[in-house]
């Protein structure tokens, strides 16, 4: 029994001193691999370094879709354009600076493929690029103080002219046109907008020409004394604030009369003149002839 123990004793110890000889082995082992890999890593770390302070590019092995069409708009070099043109251009429109424009316009060809943006059509993809540009020329639009709803009318206007467009030609054309539309209106609200207080005034008149608008509406609208305000407007367009409506509302029967699709008594209701006759006599005064005249001298569309 005794032998028996020491045996097993002795087999004991010779394991442990195997494990701790083997333990020993590795640790060298995985010292010098942690050794090698470290200056490994670092100059791999180096060496990536210079080239991401150059030019950092993202890895989006990931994302092959992605990565397809990097590849064939570098191939066919079909770039986007680039962001510091596209925010001179928008300044350009919200400023209304037109002749600058032009020069733009004549540096920056429009018709390159700047990105892709259908893949069933060119024409598709002509008519996305022009609805893109002219929701950004809206909205530089707007900020340039053109008002809201005309650069939205418009906006709607404009994308309605591109969706019925049959040649890739056309919108292109339409694109131009847009953007100097906007352009233009920036220019002329800004030459007419005049105080930032009759400013507001003038927007709240255009806004509500459908409806009754009397100097007390008027005054409460705008927080300020009737009669001051019409003061305002006399110094800013050389008429009271009550003949100033009137233009206002004329100019708006002169629009309707060349759409063309109401009567006259439609008319005179739609911008709330007391009657008819009333209607025909302002109308006169500012226009020199009567609303029948005016409408008949509107050329016909085809």
């Amino acid at each position: 029994m005794e032998k028996t123990a020491r045996a097993r004793k002795g087999m004991a110890a010779k394991a442990a001193g195997a494990g701790q000889a083997a333990g020993a082995a590795e640790q060298p082992g995985e010292q010098a691999a942690g050794g090698a890999q470290q200056p490994g890593e670092q100059a791999a770390g180096g060496a990536q370094q210079p080239g991401e302070q150059a030019a950092y590019v993202p890895d989006y092995a990931d994302d092959r879709e992605l990565l397809r069409s990097l590849a064939l708009s570098r191939q066919n070099e079909r770039l986007h354009h680039d962001l510091a043109t596209e925010r001179k251009m928008l300044q350009l429109v919200r400023e209304g600076r037109r002749e600058e424009l032009e020069q733009l316009l004549a540096d920056w060809n429009l018709r390159q493929d700047f990105g892709i943006l259908s893949r069933s059509s060119l024409l598709r993809h002509r008519k996305n690029l022009t609805i893109c540009g002219i929701t950004l020329y809206t909205r530089a639009a707007i900020e340039g103080g053109l008002y809201a709803e005309v650069a939205f009318t418009l906006s709607d206007l404009l994308i309605q002219r591109v969706e019925e467009a049959h040649t890739p030609e056309e919108v292109d054309l339409l694109s131009t046109s847009a953007i100097r539309e906007f352009t233009d209106r920036v220019r002329q609200a800004r030459e007419h907008t005049g105080s930032g207080t009759f400013a507001a005034c003038r927007l709240y008149v255009f806004n509500h020409l459908y409806e009754e608008l009397s100097l007390e509406r008027l005054g409460q609208a705008m927080r300020l004394n009737p009669a001051y305000l019409s003061r305002l407007c006399k110094k800013e367009t050389g008429l009271s604030l009550s003949a100033y409506v009137r233009r206002e509302k004329v100019e708006e029967a002169k629009r309707l009369l060349e759409i063309g699709e109401h009567t006259l008594s439609e008319i005179c209701a739609l911008l709330r003149w007391s009657d008819q006759s009333h209607f025909t006599q302002v109308f006169k005064t500012w226009v020199g002839v009567t609303p029948g005249t005016y409408r008949k001298r509107v050329p016909k569309k085809n």
